[in-house]
């Protein structure tokens, strides 16, 4: 699927979920965060939990926690 078709289909309003994810501290939110990435192929699976792909500053991935929140679009074909 080519970026131009991502784009056309994030036009279809009823195809667009928005959720958020919310846990007390080491309750998983990054690790659920990384593996709903990588079932989308952002990522390797091997790497989702250990990725931290949402968390955006050095920080956070030094000390393991996302402090900041952090969007992102995924398409999820079934």
């Amino acid at each position: 699927m080519q970026i131009e078709d991502v784009k056309k289909l994030m036009q279809v309003t009823e195809l667009i979920r928005n959720i958020s994810v919310i846990a007390h501290v080491d309750h998983g939110k990054t690790t659920l965060s990384d593996c709903l990435i990588a079932n989308s192929g952002l990522i390797d699976q091997s790497k989702a939990g250990n990725e931290q792909y949402m968390t955006t500053d050095s920080e956070g991935k030094n000390r393991g926690i996302t402090i900041k929140s952090t969007g992102i679009s995924l398409l999820h074909e079934q």
